[in-house]
């Protein structure tokens, strides 16, 4: 069995709001500062905060996106007059503004007690002793990739009106099987930077070697791989039922 790391209690711990940064270029070092209990309230602030900034940066590309499907999905409809169709498209711009801030708001939390739940039953092969908290304040320092790529993205389709695509499924060609474009969607860089700091940060708690705490992150990986194919071929089916 692998030797638990040696941890130097004497030494300061990391400042909370510093560790949003150097989790970034060090997560080794900055997940054994943070000790067995991560802060909880710092980086799920920020998640909070970036997700509300990537709403205010790509808003209006996105309202503009959904204002076009609506529109083309009304076409076929005589009985929809241009005042009916105004009246959609104001509607749609309050309430889809409004649920994505309480999205942004509230989903890095319901995420981040999700993943703790999870890693909670990991952690009990690990000789467990670690409350929940510091599972969901590792696992909130451990999304700043998600962050970054948030942030990316929300530019990009600001500049452009286009989504960025990083995942692996942009290299498809057209016509692609959707289960196949659904799976590759989980292979990008950002995605596979979060679960190399996952799988660091879990092992961490626990003052054990970083590939030790692989078991969770790599379970996580396949799962949303099954899902996202799952999601995507129910979708292409519903789109041709209803074609």
């Amino acid at each position: 069995m692998s030797e638990p790391l040696v941890r130097n209690d004497a030494e300061p711990r990391i400042s909370p709001w510093g560790a949003l940064l150097s989790v970034v270029t060090s997560p080794g070092e900055t997940f054994r500062s943070l000790g067995r209990k991560p802060p909880v309230l710092a980086p799920y602030l920020i998640h909070s905060l970036v997700g509300i900034v990537a709403i205010a940066l790509s808003y209006s590309a996105l309202m503009d996106l959904a204002m076009e499907q609506a529109a083309a999905a009304m076409a076929n409809q005589p009985q929809m007059t241009a005042e009916d169709m105004a009246m959609m498209q104001t509607v749609m711009r309050w309430s889809g503004g409004v649920a994505l801030v309480v999205q942004e708001i509230a989903g890095p939390w319901v995420v981040g007690l999700v993943l703790a739940l999870v890693a909670t039953f990991f952690g009990q092969f690990q000789g467990g002793e670690v409350p929940l908290t510091s599972y969901m304040g590792m696992i909130g320092y451990a999304r700043m990739p998600l962050d970054i790529a948030r942030l990316l993205s929300a530019v990009f389709m600001a500049v452009t009106g286009k989504q960025l695509d990083l995942s692996a499924a942009a290299l498809l060609p057209d016509g692609a099987s959707p289960v196949l474009m659904g799976a590759l969607q989980m292979i990008n860089p950002f995605g596979i930077w979060y679960y190399a700091l996952l799988a660091i940060g879990f092992a961490a708690l626990f003052g054990r070697e970083p590939r030790r705490g692989w078991a969770m992150p790599v379970t996580l990986f396949v799962l949303g791989v099954i899902v996202s194919a799952a999601a995507a071929s129910i979708g292409a089916a519903f789109t041709m039922n209803v074609g």
